[in-house]
């Protein structure tokens, strides 16, 4: 009886840390060129740009997103340039979380005005998840930018996935914001110390 016992708190203790782990996951944008025309169809390249984060980048995401980063977002981030004919069309970014049945990739499109374009969910195993993929409540989030409030419905039943799609969302937001400077035309963008 007490080697059951054991071995039962193992495991319950063992689910917890891995999905602690899974809540703050960054997510690997899966096949980006299938995506990338998904969300813009007129590319034709993308360019991965890898930000090492310091200290005073983290302290501003995290004062953006109203929550402290996990320690595995406090390293790097990787935003995507999607160009055309020498022209950048816009960015891609792509964040995990956790819903009730699992992680939910998270994948958004961000015009060159750094507004979002389209949201994309590469992975969600949620029971609605159709629901979650439509574009009644995707597109909700288009034409949105860091400095909006996103005040997006649930979907019934699956509130949980909802609400941490949409604070995915805000958090690509503000790592874009506070990340994606070298663009002058960003109305996000936060400036400095010393600006």
């Amino acid at each position: 009886m007490p080697c059951k016992s054991y071995v039962t708190r193992f495991l319950c203790v063992s689910l917890l840390l891995l999905s602690s782990l899974a809540q703050a996951d960054v997510c690997v944008w899966r096949d980006p060129e299938r995506t990338m025309v998904r969300l813009f169809p007129e590319a034709k390249d993308y360019k991965t740009e890898i930000y090492k984060l310091n200290s005073d980048q983290v302290a501003r995401i995290e004062a953006l997103v109203g929550e402290p980063l996990h320690s595995s977002e406090k390293e790097e981030y990787n935003i995507y340039a999607i160009t055309a004919d020498g022209r950048t069309l816009g960015w891609v970014l792509a964040l995990a979380g956790t819903g009730e049945y699992g992680v939910i990739e998270t994948v958004v499109g961000l015009n060159a005005d750094h507004s979002i374009r389209g949201v994309y969910l590469q992975r969600v195993r949620e029971r609605k998840r159709k629901a979650l993929k439509s574009d009644n409540f995707l597109g909700q989030f288009r034409g949105k930018t860091q400095k909006d409030t996103l005040a997006i419905k649930p979907i019934a039943d699956a509130e949980k996935a909802s609400n941490e799609i949409t604070r995915l969302v805000n958090k690509m937001l503000a790592y874009e914001a506070v990340l994606n400077t070298g663009s002058k035309s960003n109305p996000n963008t936060l400036p400095t110390k010393g600006e």
